[in-house]
């Protein structure tokens, strides 16, 4: 049994932030799309998001809310959702922009930009241990950060197993034996 997923990007519609957005991010941006509730979303590669992030903070962006991700397993993918927005500049408030790229399931790999948001760190952490997601450069990523030590090891390979990913099964001692 699988579950529809949400598209990765909403429908194609105009936005008052996408001509700055299009400037800035210029051909990493890969397509755009606006939510139900109004916000922007684009799709960028994955090997170009510190540039990206990068952009978004010289634009004035100066929060990342969110760093998650989306198990599209039948596509043997991840869509890597970020969120940002912005306190301290007057024609970003109120508006919430998302960045998505997508990255392969069998080797999730993608770099951090904890060091451009700090307000990252914990969100690619937490993503690390719930999909098994690597941002690299994050210092953090092999420690446990919210899960016992002792949780979600396979007991028969001593290998870490994710459980927000679609095809992690609860142990029959369930998580917290």
């Amino acid at each position: 049994m699988s579950a529809k997923l949400p598209p990765k990007c909403p429908p194609q519609a105009d936005h008052p932030l996408l001509p700055k957005i299009k400037e800035a991010l210029g051909d990493m941006l890969l397509s755009h799309g606006v939510s139900a509730d109004g916000y922007l979303c684009v799709m960028v590669p994955a090997g170009r998001i510190r540039e990206v992030a990068q952009k978004l903070k010289e634009l004035g962006f100066d929060q990342a809310l969110s760093v998650s991700a989306m198990d599209y397993m039948e596509e043997k993918k991840f869509v890597m959702l970020y969120t940002f927005m912005s306190y301290l500049t007057p024609e970003l408030k109120g508006h919430i922009l998302n960045v998505r790229a997508e990255i392969p399931r069998d080797n999730p790999h993608i770099a951090s930009i904890a060091d451009i948001f700090p307000s990252a760190d914990y969100d690619e952490r937490e993503c690390h241990e719930m999909f098994g997601i690597w941002f690299d450069g994050n210092p953090h990523m092999g420690k446990r950060f919210l899960l016992d030590p002792d949780c979600c090891i396979d007991e028969k390979t001593g290998k870490p197993l994710y459980p927000l990913r679609r095809d992690f099964k609860v142990p029959d001692w369930g998580l917290f034996g």
